[in-house]
């Protein structure tokens, strides 16, 4: 057995000396900061590996104002000696003591002049202070951008920004004027997913791309003035995948052109009117059905069991797949199992149901009762 095992170290150790620095390079760089750093004791090869790596950085922060100081103070001092760039830096602080030295130091270092990945949350509150978007090492080279923070979008700022590399964009909880936002993405020529959560001072969002894949969106609730009102999806010929987050709890919907959209959801009956096409429902329940829309094979719903709201949606999309149902309770719907009418969906498509927050109720029972019968 030992023999066997010093056999196949060899081989390990043969086949990584065989493979060249900038494949074992992008293999540090994809670990985080500790591991990458760890490769130093595999072997002789791989110390000055290590120092010539493009840096893959993960910093977060501490229960105290004192070891936020310190792990800042280490990413510093780790960006000012190492020999490569940093590629991706991610800073995820879930306290915030109203200072903001521990992060503005790290991202001052000329060493992030090139990130392809960024990201940076700080958890905050609405009260404290903004933090400056000049702070913020804002990269051409970005194909992933994530910030989830009290950030303000300077109107004069913004129209400088571009992103000509940039696939994923995600902002949540930044202020920024509908004009910035477009202007942005107006200059990100290549983009795939966007994420836009709790905002604020976007009421109507247009969107129109060639090449977006993915597009989640949510409002600021109830009582949050300034927040999203309205999304249009003009023209989206790419477009895969909609989710409207939670809670998007007034937010209109209205999709133009966008051919393969094929998965959508959460839906739920707060959303006051949304639009796909011929299709037109107010708050979820079909008013005109000139056509099916067939290109939808995932919806995910945020319902009552309500057996007969869930199958007059289900005529609307003929061709789904998987149905996901987030149940909560209003009301208390019966839900007799019942014949009815026949349905492409339950005959024909219909792979995988998925229901969160059963009870054990009657109408829930009956709920489920009806698709294990029909698919």
């Amino acid at each position: 057995m030992g023999e066997e095992e010093d056999a196949g170290g060899k081989r390990r150790r043969l086949c990584q000396d065989r493979l060249p620095d900038e494949v074992l390079g992008s293999i540090i760089t994809l670990l985080p900061t500790k591991d990458g750093a760890r490769t130093q004791i595999l072997s002789r090869r791989w110390r000055p590996l290590w120092r010539s790596a493009p840096l893959n950085i993960e910093a977060s922060g501490g229960d105290s104002v004192r070891e936020e100081e310190r792990l800042a103070s280490i990413f510093c001092k780790l960006l000012s000696t190492h020999e490569a760039p940093a590629r991706r830096v991610f800073i995820n602080y879930p306290s915030w003591y109203g200072r903001y030295n521990m992060v503005g130091s790290l991202l001052q270092s000329p060493r992030l002049q090139d990130l392809h990945e960024f990201e940076l949350h700080l958890h905050v509150s609405v009260d404290s202070a903004q933090i400056p978007l000049s702070q913020l090492p804002l990269s051409p080279t970005f194909r992933v951008l994530c910030i989830c923070s009290h950030i303000e979008f300077p109107t004069e700022t913004t129209c400088t920004l571009g992103f000509p590399s940039l696939k994923q964009l995600t902002l949540a909880k930044v202020r920024i004027s509908e004009s910035s936002l477009h202007g942005v993405l107006s200059k990100c020529p290549v983009l795939e997913s966007l994420l836009l959560e709790e905002n604020i001072g976007i009421r109507c969002l247009q969107i129109s791309s060639l090449t977006l894949r993915s597009l989640g969106v949510s409002d600021y609730g109830y009582t949050r003035e300034g927040s999203l009102d309205e999304l249009i999806i003009v023209d989206a010929p790419f477009l895969e995948r909609l989710i409207p987050r939670i809670p998007s709890c007034r937010l209109v919907i209205q999709i133009i052109q966008a051919p393969r959209l094929r998965t959508m959801g959460y839906l739920h009956d707060d959303i006051p009117m949304f639009q796909l096409g011929t299709l037109l429902f107010e708050k979820m329940v079909p008013v005109s059905l000139s056509v099916a829309i067939r290109s939808v094979k995932i919806l995910g719903l945020l319902t009552a069991p309500n057996l007969e709201f869930v199958t007059g949606l289900l005529k609307c999309f003929p061709c789904l797949k998987k149905l996901h149902i987030v149940s909560y309770t209003r009301m208390i719907f019966k839900n007799k199992v019942k014949c009815c009418a026949p349905l492409e969906c339950l005959d024909r498509h219909l792979k995988k149901v998925q229901i969160i927050n059963y009870e054990e109720k009657r109408s829930d029972v009956n709920f489920i009762k009806f698709f294990v019968l029909k698919c």
